[in-house]
């Protein structure tokens, strides 16, 4: 098989992404997984992976051309595997710790060779939290330390998270939040040119349809008001740093138990998701998590990897995958082997958390 379009656009010689940024409680409804499913994922962070898990799969392939991110996914098993809940949080970066680099050395022996050398050379992340280690929560975190105290302060931005109706929210939205130092800043610091450059791959908006400022000027009042922000772990971390109140499922302390007892499920290939998919089987899925990884496809690449999906879907299998700035669902030409739950997608999309995807896509092999 051709090399993937995606090693063509992005750099994967480092962490792109030490967390996930797709909400996994809207994923693990959309994929309704079942104890004997056989699940694809995107590894990314392994956050998304690893809820999958914790779901009860039979199975769960997690797939990354990056080894970068294959290796914060097996320091998420690792720590799952060796430390306490609150030790993880800690490794994490969510809780304060001066010990991160020992509890990293109590997790290094359930690392593959591979991923001992890229953690081994990399103790200032680690130290710092290796949920803070991806060049995309680096970013953020420019936005959050100098871009933010330029149209917000610190008490202006606690505000946002004590209104707890949606008429309050709407009140201190239009009144305080939305001004113009917001709308402009915003609209520069999450251009294509400012995005690509610090935050993703400067080639992700190679097939982009809007500007992203575009979308997200739509979205936020969807997330500030709409949603309550103090059940929002997302724009939490996004705005504050880290999850004030609330954490994604993967993390929560009621989840860590299920995960650990089901990670012998978990199988990881460092490999382009067109490889995995060629090589699996007919029918032999019945769930996959894709990420946002169609917006880095051209639409031929995009419908052949679809149609080789279809083929190792079984009857029911669905895929999720969110679009940001790219229009990719099903064409029309393989409607009768793929159904889109459109009306489902969009309820749960009015609910997602991780609310910068301006559409989510949920379809079903026929």
């Amino acid at each position: 098989m051709k090399q993937s379009e995606i090693a063509a656009v992005a750099d994967f010689s480092s962490i792109r992404y030490a967390q996930c940024w797709e909400d996994a409680d809207i994923l693990l409804r959309a994929l309704k997984v079942k104890a004997s499913d056989r699940c694809l994922s995107i590894a990314s962070a392994g956050d998304n992976t690893l809820a999958l898990v914790g779901a009860g799969a039979a199975k769960v392939i997690a797939v990354d051309l990056n080894p970068a991110q294959i290796a914060c996914l097996e320091l998420r098993v690792a720590c799952y595997r060796r430390l306490q809940h609150r030790e993880f949080l800690q490794l994490l970066g969510q809780s304060p710790s001066r010990h991160r680099w020992t509890l990293y050395r109590r997790c290094r022996s359930e690392l593959s060779s591979a991923a001992r050398h890229f953690w081994d050379a990399r103790r200032p992340l680690v130290e710092k939290g290796i949920a803070r280690s991806g060049k995309f929560e680096r970013y953020l975190d420019i936005f959050r330390r100098y871009l933010l105290p330029l149209i917000h302060g610190k008490r202006t931005v606690g505000k946002l998270f004590e209104l707890h109706t949606a008429g309050e929210r709407r009140e201190f939205y239009e009144r305080q939040w939305n001004n113009r130092r917001w709308k402009f800043l915003c609209k520069l610091f999450f251009s294509h040119a400012v995005l690509g450059r610090l935050g993703r791959a400067p080639g992700f908006t190679t097939h982009a349809d809007e500007p992203v400022w575009q979308n997200l000027e739509r979205r936020i009042p969807t997330a500030l008001v709409e949603q309550d922000p103090g059940e929002n772990p997302y724009l939490q971390w996004i705005l504050t740093g880290r999850f004030r109140n609330c954490l994604p499922y993967a993390m929560r302390p009621e989840n860590f138990t299920t995960i650990r007892d089901n990670l012998d499920a978990l199988e990881l290939r460092c490999a382009s998701l067109e490889q995995v998919v060629a090589g699996l089987p007919d029918a032999s899925l019945d769930a996959c998590n894709l990420s946002d990884i169609f917006e880095y496809l051209s639409e031929p690449a995009y419908q052949g990897l679809l149609r080789e999906l279809i083929r190792a879907g079984a009857p029911g299998c669905r895929l999720v995958y969110w679009n940001l700035v790219v229009d990719r669902r099903c064409p029309t030409t393989m409607q009768p082997y793929l159904r889109e739950m459109r009306e489902f997608a969009k309820a749960l999309h009015r609910q997602d958390k991780a609310f910068f995807y301006r559409d989510l896509i949920i379809e079903e092999v026929a």
